[in-house]
């Protein structure tokens, strides 16, 4: 298993990775493949250089997004923000999610981090604890997270 940076044509892999990573948490994921296509689109354009995937024997099997360059209301100034990270269900629990922020850690520091999850998904949220991410302020049905 290895982490590389993401490049552009590895995003017409993703949007069905992020659907299957979605299941039973449909409320926080895209509706169908369409916007998950735009949406992986958008993230990229963020910030490419803070795109990177989890391989596996050539194959995709995670991924994160973040970006060096957002600004924060909470913060009141740029922080760094981790937008998205997927593991692939199948891979789950082998260390991959781990490696996957530390490497987004590593491209962030030493900026402040910041990262919303959905207040259900509470297998998320204690990850994001272990990788010592403090919760924060909710909004609806997220909660900002931050280390």
């Amino acid at each position: 298993m290895k982490i590389r940076r993401g490049r552009r044509e590895d995003l017409q892999y993703l949007p069905s990775i992020l659907m299957e990573a979605y299941t039973g948490l449909e409320e926080y994921g895209e509706k169908d493949i369409n916007r998950a296509r735009k949406y992986i689109e958008e993230l990229y354009q963020e910030d490419p250089e803070c795109f990177f995937v989890a391989e596996i024997n050539g194959e995709i099997v995670g991924f994160i997004f973040c970006n060096r360059f957002w600004y924060s209301k909470f913060e009141h100034g740029r922080v760094g923000a981790i937008h998205e990270i997927v593991v692939l269900p199948t891979h789950r629990h082998a260390g991959i999610g781990k490696m996957l922020i530390e490497k987004a850690i590593e491209v962030l520091k030493p900026s402040k981090i910041e990262l919303w999850v959905g207040e259900k998904n509470k297998k998320a949220i204690e990850f994001y604890e272990k990788m010592g991410f403090e919760r924060k302020e909710k909004a609806g049905k997220w909660i900002r997270m931050v280390k």
